[in-house]
């Protein structure tokens, strides 16, 4: 197997950027992530019954990256979860495929023991790539900032500059922002902080 390639943050940004440019350039929310899979890729999405419950998983990308396996579950009832899951599979298909040339499993506890057999350092690249990736395609930052703004608008009146500037408010505020994009919270939480939200803001408005 091919070593997880080491991609930085800035990295996996500009190949969620190139993404988004070629299958959702309107950048219309919430970003149709099923349908880009599904439509648009050709790829299968494959609803497995106890996938989560057997063997711990939400999803998984085939090894020969025709399909992602998500929990039957997930993907009928949990929407917000099952958008960052399909997000995050999609993600290995655009940075790993490298690493899904020399392999070959079917059935989920064989990509359960995959898994296992990867050294814990190249493991955390894989899934933290998959996590950054998912949340850069399903909340872009130029429309993240334009929501953003937003917020700052409707609420700078009714609160003090260091209370707007905090990370308690833009905790709060991302339950808000989240109905937007179709994901939960601490996704859009963690783009704020990743993509220095708060500090563009308070430098733009020299506070």
């Amino acid at each position: 197997m091919s070593a997880v390639p080491k991609l930085t943050y800035r990295d996996v940004a500009a190949k969620a950027s190139e993404f988004i440019n070629q299958y959702h350039p309107s950048l219309e929310l919430p970003v149709p992530i099923e349908e880009i899979i599904d439509v648009d890729m050709g790829l299968d999405i494959v609803p497995f019954p106890r996938l989560y419950k057997d063997h711990g998983l939400n999803g998984f990308l085939s090894h020969d990256r025709t399909a992602i396996y998500v929990d039957e579950i997930q993907s009928a009832q949990f929407n917000e979860k099952y958008r960052y899951t399909l997000a995050h599979e999609l993600g290995h298909y655009v940075l790993h495929k490298s690493v899904y040339e020399d392999i070959s499993f079917k059935y989920p506890d064989e990509y359960v023991k995959w898994r296992l057999s990867i050294p814990r350092e190249d493991i955390g690249w894989y899934e933290t790539q998959g996590d950054w990736f998912a949340g850069l395609v399903l909340v872009p930052t130029s429309r993240l900032e334009q929501i953003c703004l937003e917020i700052f608008t409707k609420y700078k009146s009714k609160f003090p500059p260091e209370i707007i500037f905090s990370e308690d408010f833009w905790s709060y505020a991302s339950n808000e922002i989240a109905l937007v994009f179709e994901v939960n919270p601490p996704v859009v939480e963690i783009q704020i902080r990743k993509e220095w939200i708060i500090d563009k803001f308070r430098s733009k408005l020299e506070i």
